[in-house]
């Protein structure tokens, strides 16, 4: 299998990369469930995503944000389990992303509002280290699982810290108890400038533009975006994520980036830059 290009986060993928080569080689008898931390656009879910599809393990992604504690309306931990049912007792890694956003501080939201997240978070505990969970099955009843072979991987931007801590997570508001099952803690780096560079130069996204837009140069598309990345480096808080955006934009716009107008573009077979 080709191993998916992961930029900017060497030492990360050496570290993760050895806890899902234990949880795999261990049959998933050792879960050591870890936080991943790092600013917005840094390569979380790409970084997990990637490593997961070098060992053909499933991957189940659950956005904490959108989580509502057992009993309210919303999407619950157990509907969002529901899932791995249908994943036949494989090993499965479950990707909850935007966990930080569970941890509220006491002067920004309601008392309503934290007693939701709290709720969220104890249901979190209840699954960590149960061979079983009771999730939300077909015609709306509840059913246990087996969840014995499933890894928890929590990532956050935690108002971009750009190191991470036990203790720094204390002071965000995460439990002793979710952090006694949960204490391995892995930072992404911040994304340099030559590292944005070679996400460009490796983007598919690129070479899809380039197939159907014939008269334009991948040369000068790559120059183009690299002086407006140094540019705007200081001021990039989408991390790589606009990488993808600068390469829209220069195909929808002609050739060119920035704020203009985006004119009227006819798609076919073959699309000209000028046309």
């Amino acid at each position: 299998m080709k191993n998916e290009k992961i930029i900017g986060q060497e030492t990360v993928v050496k570290e993760i990369g050895r806890i899902l080569d234990i949880f795999t080689a261990s049959d998933s008898q050792i879960r050591p469930h870890f936080i991943l931390a790092g600013q917005s656009g840094s390569g979380k879910s790409y970084t997990i995503k990637s490593l997961c599809k070098q060992r053909d393990i499933e991957m189940l992604e659950i956005n904490a944000a959108q989580l509502t504690k057992e009993g309210t309306s919303g999407n619950s931990l157990s509907k969002a389990l529901s899932p791995i049912m249908n994943m036949k007792s494989k090993m499965i890694v479950v990707f909850v992303d935007e966990f930080d956003k569970l941890f509220i501080s006491s002067n920004s939201n309601t008392s309503i509002a934290n007693e939701i997240t709290v709720g969220v978070q104890n249901e979190f505990l209840k699954v960590l280290e149960s061979p079983t969970a009771c999730v939300y099955g077909d015609y709306g009843k509840y059913i246990n699982i087996d969840i014995s072979k499933t890894l928890f991987v929590f990532a956050g931007a935690f108002n971009n810290e750009e190191h991470v801590t036990l203790d720094k997570l204390r002071n965000f508001g995460v439990k002793t108890e979710f952090l006694g099952r949960v204490g391995l803690i892995y930072n992404t780096n911040k994304l340099t400038l030559e590292n944005l560079y070679m996400i460009l130069e490796n983007s598919d996204l690129l070479e899809k533009y380039l197939k159907i837009f014939r008269d334009a140069k991948r040369e000068d598309v790559i120059n183009t975006i690299k002086e407006f990345l140094k540019q705007n480096y200081t001021h990039n808080t989408l991390g790589a994520r606009i990488i993808n955006t600068l390469i829209n934009q220069y195909f929808i716009k002609g050739g060119r980036l920035g704020i203009e107008e985006v004119e009227e573009v006819t798609f076919q077979e073959q699309l000209f830059l000028n046309r």
